[in-house]
């Protein structure tokens, strides 16, 4: 127990090498206990200790021990409670091994209508709703990644290693509970909790059913994947008839949050969606109704494209300003290596680029000697690409 309470310590402190060396330690001790155990009407010391042995074997990631540890406890007279906790645990242990990982809490989904009885639902009916959490989970993920100041593509790649499990269901309402897996080796910086995965997948979700569509693209910043979300939620919505809510709860925080979708399919028809380009790719960012100042000098510009300049600020932070070709034309033609100020609107990030849509010529002016307080930064050596 010493042992076991200076692992604890060691994981708030989030100090992986003490919190496994300290649960190796009472890994130890627990298992030589539960080897004195040879009688199998020891109950329930006997499947009690295998029980604790095989948990601390699977949190110092011993899988093949874990697991002859359950099978020893499952092979003598354990009470259907203990034994119930001995097969949940296989199960987490069987997914480790396959190269998985379950998160501790859970997301639970239910469905309400005509089609659903106590203890029985449509197959058909669920099925096409369950299927679109992953995607609708892993487009919530992405966004919150893309708002982290040096996010990579191979951050956005890890998410879609994030999968749902299917572990239990109520009768009534058929209430499903699922819980999200993600690759042992996997990173999802900013998202080590669960709260911090479901939360903004149920915002996503209260948002769409309100209504809120401005504030959801906010929230999922790539119209590629808002466009995804919004499909993804006319499949997962009521039709009326078969199902008249889909509704879904979590424990984030101290709090339980619950969100019920009603809105119907037939209500969802003209949502509006984001234009995207015509080619497969990098999705080009569409301005937001946020007003962006920034002050700088044109340093950098495109001699072949026309449509966007790099403007430095003091701090040495790049703003790529983009508009229409003419207008793009115009700004580099008078104002280009002068120090200026831009008022824009600001573009959602792509590849960790902040971007400032100018619609007009208007939107720029030259900034005056009392302004300008860096003379270093309209003397600076500036390149021009051809």
């Amino acid at each position: 127990m010493e042992f076991a309470d200076e692992s604890f310590v060691a994981r708030l402190e989030k100090d992986r090498e003490r919190y496994l060396h300290f649960t190796r330690l009472a890994l130890e001790k627990e298992a030589a206990a539960a080897d004195l155990m040879t009688d199998e009407d020891i109950e329930p010391t006997r499947s009690v200790l295998h029980r604790s042995a095989a948990t601390l074997a699977y949190r110092c990631e011993l899988y093949e021990e874990a697991k002859r540890l359950i099978y020893r406890a499952l092979a003598g007279n354990a009470p259907a409670d203990i034994e119930d906790e001995l097969n949940d645990l296989l199960g987490n242990v069987k997914l480790a091994l396959a190269g998985w990982q379950l998160r501790k809490h859970e997301l639970q989904m239910s469905l309400e209508g005509n089609e659903v009885g106590y203890g029985f639902v449509s197959v058909n009916e669920l099925t096409s709703r369950a299927k679109t959490i992953p995607e609708m989970v892993q487009i919530a993920v992405k966004s919150g990644i893309r708002q982290l100041e040096n996010y990579t593509q191979d951050m956005l790649d890890n998410v879609k290693e994030v999968a749902p499990y299917i572990v239990g269901f109520s009768p009534g309402s058929f209430k499903l509970s699922l819980r999200f897996g993600t690759p042992l080796q996997s990173e999802l910086p900013g998202f080590e909790e669960f709260d911090e995965i479901i939360e903004p997948f149920l915002e996503n979700l209260r948002l769409f059913d309100r209504g809120e569509y401005d504030a959801l693209e906010e929230n999922i910043i790539d119209p590629f994947d808002f466009r995804d979300f919004v499909n993804s939620a006319k499949e997962l919505a009521p039709d009326g008839d078969k199902i008249s809510t889909v509704k879904f709860q979590a424990r984030v925080g101290d709090q339980v949050q619950i969100v019920s979708f009603k809105r119907l399919q037939r209500e969802l028809r003209e949502v509006p969606l984001p234009q995207l380009p015509a080619t497969v790719g990098e999705p080009k960012p569409t301005a937001t109704e946020k007003d962006e100042v920034q002050k700088g000098v044109l340093r950098v510009a495109d001699a072949l494209g026309k449509t966007e300049c790099v403007l430095v600020t003091d701090e040495d932070k790049k703003w790529t300003i983009e508009g229409p070709e003419d207008t793009m034309d115009e700004i580099v033609r008078a104002y280009f290596k002068r120090r200026v100020e831009v008022v824009g609107k600001r573009m959602r990030k792509t590849n960790v680029v902040d971007r400032i849509w100018l619609d007009s010529k208007e939107n720029v002016r030259v900034l005056n000697d009392a302004e300008d307080q860096s003379s270093e930064s309209s003397s600076t050596m500036t390149l021009f690409l051809h």
